[in-house]
């Protein structure tokens, strides 16, 4: 019952961000990867079988348990957009990320699943555990899936130092709930397999787990709210300087307000509007050169981030 309820509070959690976030990911391309993230993590999820019976999503699949390899890889691709939306550039897009990582992990999943995993059974929720009693195959797979996870989830907790503000201590605690949750599954699966099952160990997996994913949700939804904000303090600032230029006669530049990115325009419009004070020997007033202070503070952030 508890797995349950954290399953389905993390899958109310992705969907309320999915739902929220659509019209700002629809604007902003860098409002995608969180978004993307989301809607990942929440199909993952959604193959639980706690909404969807699991007879169901995997009697699509031909009903051998194919679903949880599917489980395996969304996962996986959700945490990975995770990280990118926590640590990527403000001006990043879904399709500059970086792949190939994930495609790999992917295909070394789908490669050792059906060559360990030949004759697979019916659906079942606790197929790889169940199995793992008397199958090696179960039992490698488990640890190869596992392991991949884990290893997504230590990336998570190693570029949570990078992450936007308010965002990494809930993506530190998010990847070590995994991590040690995944932990705890193979030395299950281990246990399983060649000695004993130990039921304090095989009841760690869930809590650890979900209770990390729960966290992790929260990093999404954290770095959303964080990049729009980036975003709205960029464009209030360009309104500002915009308004400054109109009044110092500052001439348009051509394409400029054709570019997509904020901050390019703002640097633009900030070098021209200081070009034009030196050229015509008209000082900027106390109150523009602090506009352009801040201009400069904002341009000047992490580029993961947006102000200390």
């Amino acid at each position: 019952m508890v797995t349950v309820l954290l399953i389905d509070a993390a899958l109310v959690a992705l969907l309320l961000l999915v739902v929220g976030r659509a019209r700002a990911a629809r604007r902003q391309p860098r409002a995608r990867i969180a978004w993307l993230a989301g809607l990942v993590g929440a199909i993952a999820l959604l193959t639980q079988g706690t909404v969807i019976p699991l007879g169901v999503l995997d009697g699509l699949l031909g009903g051998t348990n194919i679903l949880k390899l599917v489980q395996g890889v969304l996962t996986m691709v959700a945490l990975w957009l995770g990280i990118q939306a926590g640590i990527a550039p403000v001006t990043a897009r879904v399709s500059t990320l970086r792949w190939r990582f994930p495609a790999l992990l992917a295909g070394v999943f789908a490669v050792v699943f059906f060559v360990a995993l030949p004759e697979r059974g019916p659906t079942s929720f606790r197929f790889i555990e169940d199995a793992a009693a008397t199958s090696t195959g179960a039992w490698v797979y488990g640890v190869v899936h596992m392991a991949g996870i884990a290893l997504v989830g230590v990336l998570l907790c190693v570029s949570a130092h990078v992450s936007l503000p308010g965002v990494r201590w809930f993506f530190r605690a998010g990847a070590i709930g995994i991590v040690l949750g995944c932990v705890s599954e193979i030395a299950d699966l281990t246990l399983t397999r060649f000695f004993a099952p130990v039921p304090i160990v095989s009841a760690l997996f869930d809590p650890l787990f979900y209770l990390g994913v729960l966290a992790f949700v929260i990093g999404i939804f954290r770095a959303s709210r964080v990049t729009g904000r980036i975003r709205r303090r960029g464009e209030a600032l360009l309104e500002d300087l915009g308004a400054v230029a109109r009044r110092r006669g500052v001439a348009g530049l051509p394409g400029l307000a054709d570019d997509p990115l904020v901050d390019t325009r703002l640097h633009a419009l900030r070098v021209a509007v200081e070009d034009d004070a030196i050229a015509t020997s008209s000082p900027l007033s106390a109150q523009e050169r602090e506009l352009l202070d801040d201009v400069d503070a904002h341009l000047t952030r992490r580029s993961t981030g947006a102000r200390p």
